[in-house]
């Protein structure tokens, strides 16, 4: 058996797996800042620094924009913001299963209503307690803030009542089948609410003050944050006592720093560099299958945030040929086999995913894309392609997608931007053209929010509109509600077939994942695909 056979088989059974664990352990739940404007400067916090003997480097594509939680949901902000904060719920490291974290235990009172136990003698890193009041401050404020990114996302919760000093209660808008995935969604990290309240007040800068294994040190954007380990974590001390996260764009220059001991742990290694990290003394090579998926997002109309846009890809002729001059095959050998073929973004283990959307090539067909393109009336005016370094060969994938589509007579305009460049000007501020490539991971594990961006008020980036986009909007809507997992499921696949039907998204392929570590580290990547480091040891 080849070796990129042998992993995809791993892979995928290694989903199959959890599925059955996932669903044995539905029955019953387990019990349970702004930068400074000059990167030489630093946002500081008063926290000791411990010895360099048990420290740990990781050397990353991309830092954060913000410190804050719901300020940035970027997948690499969302490792760090975890290192800081802890939720009331979240997924246990093992096994990816919702859990009571912060919450000591939680009951569903009703379609609309959970009451939640609280942890008694948690603190945080500024020595205030763990109570009702830090859960209704850190929720309330993003509910109360629309500026925040993740803002929409929480608008599920009605209510949140403080029963007790230790217990809450929080009612939902509408029936919520995927509440345990909401609540330890992005931004879900508890916030200490006196400090926070007297940065509000005072319009100082912000520091992250959580209940998280570490505490934040330093930042200086675009170069590293340093965090120490919180001696008095629920859950025990960490091993690590400094966690620095470094910021190194470069791939190359991330492995080169792994193997010179410089970090002790690198995302993205490239396969050509397997084998150097492998014979390198005290380095090695783990894999991975994330939960993220390559795609390509296309504009088709203006939205709110971008309303004087006119673009070629409103043309749903030119779409069409777009996804059939797709050669998924061609990107997956790319890539050196580091990713499953998919047509959709919803992925086993997650209600709703399709054999017919998951481990598919799709239809490739180059001749039918120049038909379409002629008989769109075509004028060879260019389409532009955003696309940044975020992930592993993308510059190359973008390359080749890019000669695919000029192939059948497309005059592409590739942008190819640094990570902050196109989270900054493009992503974040929705101002993406005809085409943006980007990986979008679903550690919620429900397939809510792979398709919430296609909610009617949620198409700042796509500008879908038309009977199509009327019928997956209403669907969106019916299956958030749904109490009943098997029609969930079944309006989740239809709703996946009716964004490929108007070719919203071309999806490529589901990524693998490597890290190359320090032998000296003893740590491996979940399931969910976190860079949370709690439970790291030192050997």
């Amino acid at each position: 058996m080849s070796d990129r056979l042998y992993k995809r088989v791993i892979g995928v059974a290694s989903l199959f797996a959890l599925v059955a664990l996932m669903l044995t352990a539905c029955v019953a739940p387990a019990p349970g800042a702004q930068p400074a404007a000059d990167s030489a400067e630093a946002v500081e916090a008063p926290a000791e620094t411990a010895a360099v003997d048990d420290s740990v480097s990781i050397g990353m594509n991309e830092l954060v924009t913000s410190l804050d939680p719901p300020a940035d949901w970027a997948i690499a902000a969302t490792w760090i913001h975890m290192n800081l904060f802890d939720c009331l719920v979240w997924r246990n490291r093992d096994t990816a299963v919702f859990e009571p974290w912060l919450a000591e235990s939680y009951e569903q009172v009703s379609d609309k209503v959970w009451k939640l136990k609280l942890r008694e003698g948690v603190k945080f890193h500024n020595g205030e307690a763990f109570n009702a009041d830090a859960v209704k401050w850190t929720y309330e404020r993003i509910l109360g803030d629309e500026t925040l990114i993740t803002h929409k996302q929480w608008l599920f919760i009605k209510e949140i009542r403080a029963l007790s000093p230790m217990e809450i209660e929080i009612e939902t808008v509408d029936p919520e089948p995927a509440f345990l995935s909401k609540i330890s969604g992005t931004g879900c990290g508890v916030q200490a609410p006196i400090a926070g309240m007297k940065q509000k007040e005072e319009g100082s800068e912000y520091t992250p003050i959580g209940t998280g294994p570490f505490q934040f040190v330093e930042w200086v954007k675009d170069d590293h944050i340093t965090l120490a380990a919180n001696e008095e974590y629920w859950q025990g001390a960490p091993a690590i006592k400094t966690l620095i996260w470094k910021a190194i764009p470069e791939v190359s220059t991330r492995v080169a720093n792994l193997l010179t001991s410089d970090v002790d742990l690198v995302l993205s290694v490239p396969a050509q560099d397997w084998e150097r990290v492998n014979g390198n003394e005290g380095t090695e090579i783990k894999q991975f299958l994330t939960t993220q998926v390559m795609l390509l997002a296309m504009r088709i109309g203006p939205s709110a945030k971008y309303e004087d846009w006119t673009g070629i890809t409103s043309n749903a002729k030119i779409r069409e040929a777009i996804g059939l001059a797709i050669d998924r095959a061609a990107l997956v050998d790319l890539i050196d086999g580091m990713g499953i073929p998919v047509l959709s973004r919803v992925t086993p283990p997650t209600l709703g995913w399709s054999e017919e959307l998951y481990d598919q090539v799709g239809e490739y067909n180059p001749d039918r894309a120049r038909e379409l393109i002629q008989e769109a009336g075509y004028d060879g005016s260019p389409l532009t392609f955003h696309a940044s370094t975020s992930w592993l060969k993308q510059k190359e994938v973008a390359e080749a997608v890019t000669a695919m589509l000029q192939d059948v007579g497309l005059n592409i305009d590739l942008q190819v931007l640094d990570v902050t460049t196109f989270r900054e000007q493009i992503y974040f501020p929705y101002r993406n053209d005809e085409i943006y490539m980007d990986a979008l991971g679903n550690s919620f594990f429900d397939p809510w929010i792979a398709v919430l961006s296609e909610r009617a008020d949620r198409r700042e980036r796509s500008g879908w509109s038309g009977p199509l986009a009327d019928e997956a909007d209403q669907l969106i809507r019916e299956a958030a509600v749904n109490m009943d997992p098997a029609a969930r499921a079944e309006q989740y696949i239809k709703i996946q077939e009716l964004i490929n039907q108007d070719f919203v998204n071309v999806y490529l392929y589901q990524m693998y994942d490597t890290v190359g570590i320090s032998k000296s580290l003893d740590w491996n990547p979940p399931l969910d695909g976190f860079l949370w480091m709690g439970n790291a040891k030192l050997k």
